[in-house]
């Protein structure tokens, strides 16, 4: 027996209602977080790689932290080089307030939907987040539309890009990781000119 043809596929009142349920929901549980798009200066066309990235714009908009006991991945590591930190959490985000932040007049999105190799930086935790995987089909097809981004990140890891966003706090970042202080020891100085 056939699908029964009363009832309609795609009831776009219900597709509305749900969406700005889930808009409300996210502006009320949801952390305001900058969204930073990378910007490609100098591709290397053989191995696809961007050696040095930039950040120059941030936008802000709210996105819900789906993990609720505290960050996932693999958590703190101990190595013979320190402790590395493989932090990883999934951000929420609406389509439609997606939409809403690439249509501004002043923006320099050019990508439809959040991309891979982007960065949030969130800061509840004052910590940047590199998206690994955009999720577009979660939650699968509920009334026939899907209202949201799961965006899967991993922690950043700075490497000499260039974060000029304008926002003090961003920048900083930049600023600390890139300083490395070196300190020479006078006696070894001096027992090196002697011989």
């Amino acid at each position: 027996m056939a699908k029964n043809h009363y009832f309609a596929d795609k009831p776009a009142n219900e597709q509305n209602l749900y969406e700005d349920l889930i808009i409300e929901s996210l502006k009320i549980y949801g952390q305001d977080v900058y969204y930073m798009p990378r910007e490609i200066v100098n591709e290397d066309k053989i191995f696809g790689q961007d050696v040095p990235s930039r950040f120059s714009t941030a936008y802000k908009i709210e996105m819900y932290i789906e993990n609720q006991q505290g960050f996932d991945g693999e958590g703190d590591l101990f190595t013979k080089f320190g402790i590395e930190i493989r932090d990883a959490a999934t951000f929420v985000v609406s389509r439609r307030r997606w939409r809403h932040t690439i249509d501004q007049r002043a923006n320099e999105i050019t990508s439809i939907r959040p991309r891979e190799g982007d960065i949030i930086y969130l800061p509840l935790s004052n910590s940047m987040f590199e998206i690994m995987h955009v999720e577009h089909e979660q939650p699968f097809y509920q009334l026939n539309n899907v209202p949201t981004y799961n965006l899967r990140c991993e922690l950043f890891v700075y490497s000499s890009e260039d974060l000029d966003t304008g926002i003090e706090v961003i920048d900083g970042i930049e600023a600390d990781a890139a300083n490395v202080k070196l300190t020479l020891n006078a006696a070894f100085d001096s027992a090196q000119h002697e011989g």
